[in-house]
């Protein structure tokens, strides 16, 4: 993912027209929470070659319900459906997310057998599930990013309607996760297994004593990790635009600041810095330059010292 160009574009992949509209809704809606509406563009489209596939494009009824529930673009989640192409959608977008582990193997199954490690497609077609982990795409975080920290991006009103499943729903992921077949192959995620008549669920049920709970099955346990998982999604995107550009800013540092009469004031540093490359800098504040400027002269110094 290269994030020079300052936006990154997803695209949500299903084979039933109706997961990936709704996980588009859903991220766009925790974009804009994040101040990012303007930097992650989500899409969606569907395998029509697939036996799941639906005759038409139009928006099913069932999730122009949940868009309504949720509160979610009413436009983007009636539009018609958009067919995956295999060929232009890879190159295309930045990242690929599959709905679940079987359309991402038909995905990476069917790129052409040329295809190289160094084309990158691999990396750039994940699955939903992938992101209900703090550890995106089994890289581990050094931040100590925790579920809560996730949990927060998601805007109150809509973490409210979803919070009293996702225990359950955490639990239904972790178990398809550590459960296999004979041979060792997982048997699906908490995704693979939903379909769109599934949002008529109740979303509480009534225990022997009559007492009103929420539903541990169904709709509502996929909804809330699916939820959760474009939040993950969405800060994934984030810390690696700030992952590169960090690195970006400190070479651009070491660039013009390596010896120790080259040490000036921070102001005419960033004012150089600046000159020498605006996409780099205009990521940062004026605070947040000039405390990095502070630090690396420091540690300019200290190097120098210590020699």
């Amino acid at each position: 993912m290269d994030a020079s160009r300052f936006h990154f574009q997803i695209l949500f992949v299903d084979n039933t027209n109706f997961h990936a509209r709704i996980a588009e809704g859903m991220m766009a809606r925790i974009a804009e929470y994040n101040d990012a509406l303007y930097t992650l563009f989500p899409y969606s489209a569907t395998i029509e070659s697939s036996d799941n596939a639906p005759m038409d494009s139009c928006a099913p009824e069932e999730a122009l319900t949940i868009c309504d529930y949720l509160g979610l673009c009413s436009t983007t989640c009636s539009e018609d459906g958009t067919s995956f192409n295999l060929q232009n959608d890879l190159d295309q977008y930045d990242l690929i997310i599959a709905v679940d582990d079987e359309i991402q193997n038909l995905i990476l199954r069917s790129l052409p057998t040329t295809t190289t490690e160094d084309d990158g497609y691999e990396h750039k077609c994940r699955s939903l599930s992938e992101f209900l982990s703090v550890n995106f795409c089994g890289v581990e975080n050094s931040e100590e990013l925790t579920q809560q920290m996730i949990q927060d991006m998601i805007e109150p009103g809509m973490w409210e309607k979803a919070r009293p499943y996702y225990d359950a729903a955490k639990a239904l992921f972790d178990s398809k996760s550590s459960s296999g077949d004979d041979e060792g192959r997982s048997r699906g995620d908490i995704f693979s297994e939903s379909k769109s008549t599934d949002v008529y669920n109740p979303r509480m049920v009534l225990t022997e004593n009559g007492a009103a709970i929420p539903n541990q099955s169904g709709w509502p346990l996929v909804e809330a990790a699916m939820l959760v998982a474009c939040a993950g999604i969405t800060r994934f995107c984030l810390d690696t635009f700030d992952a590169q550009f960090d690195e970006a800013f400190a070479q651009l540092l070491g660039t013009h600041f390596y010896r120790l009469d080259q040490i000036i004031s921070v102001d005419d540093a960033d004012d150089q810095l600046r000159l020498g490359s605006l996409s780099v800098t205009g990521y940062f504040s004026p605070k947040e330059r000039h405390a990095r400027i502070v630090q690396h002269f420091e540690e300019l110094r200290s190097k120098f010292e210590s020699e």
